[in-house]
């Protein structure tokens, strides 16, 4: 894994409001996926939190970082708001025009069902993201396809939540999943999910890692970084936004730059 951006000082803080996130750059190989997409370059954003500490303006310059990335796809893996509703407004301002070639796309994470699940999808689409909430997409290339699919959030408020038969009714080659919150892996992987992107977990957000001190490892044992089970993946990302404190240590923000390749399952 390769890191860009962010200085000295995003290695074991907060970054302030005029600095990028770090570049993670991970290549996921796995023997499904159609040559057609053996290359294929995804830029992952998760946790943005749009609120108090995570302003229009900086949201604008990680879109532009994002796209400088020049993805074949982009998707955000949930809670693009933090918790108020006028967050919503935020986020449309600071990722207003996101585009990739073959799309941008999102789903729903627990603080967008704060802000309001509803509210949080209109958002979405105001800046050109295709919400996939219990959702699929086919993505063609040269006659090849495989499936992009999302669910709804593990914790979804009444009336709502996860589908993972949205990824069981397809019959793709290779089947690519949007959830949050990693927690939803096992269910993810009985649904036949090749390779599970997800965030939630901010890496910790404070972690000691010389000592072994990761906060997240209390409610889940995939914090960050990419998972195995036979020949299925997760990537979890530590994401760019912060929770209830304005604070991340041990764990800078991060945007991801996910390549696909054809060949035996393994991550590096």
């Amino acid at each position: 894994m390769a890191f860009a951006g962010g200085g000295v000082l995003a290695r074991s803080g907060w970054l302030e409001a005029t600095e990028l996130p770090m570049v993670r750059r991970v290549t996921l190989h796995h023997p499904l996926l159609p040559p057609a997409f053996d290359g294929l370059r995804i830029a992952q954003v998760a946790d943005v939190h749009a609120g108090i500490f995570m302003p229009p303006e900086r949201l604008a310059r990680v879109r532009s970082l994002v796209e400088g990335l020049v993805p074949d796809l982009i998707v955000f893996t949930g809670d693009q708001l933090d918790r108020r509703q006028v967050d919503a407004d935020l986020f449309v301002h600071g990722f207003a025009g996101v585009d990739a070639p073959l799309g941008v796309f999102g789903v729903l994470g627990n603080h967008d069902h704060l802000a309001s699940p509803r509210l949080a999808i209109a958002a979405m689409e105001a800046v050109g993201i295709t919400p996939l909430v219990n959702q699929a997409a086919t993505l063609q290339r040269n006659g090849a396809r495989i499936l992009l699919a999302g669910v709804d959030d593990l914790d979804a408020i009444p009336g709502w939540g996860p589908d993972f038969g949205v990824v069981e009714r397809s019959d793709a080659e290779f089947r690519l999943l949007l959830c949050h919150q990693p927690g939803g892996w096992r269910a993810a992987r009985a649904a036949g999910a090749d390779v599970t992107l997800a965030g939630h977990t901010h890496g910790g957000q404070i972690a000691l890692p010389s000592r072994g001190v990761n906060l997240a490892r209390l409610s889940t044992p995939y914090v960050a970084g990419p998972y195995q089970r036979g020949d299925q993946l997760l990537y979890v990302s530590r994401g760019i936004g912060v929770g209830a404190i304005p604070l991340r240590f041990g764990v800078p923000p991060e945007v991801d730059l996910v390549t696909l390749r054809r060949g035996p399952a393994f991550a590096v």
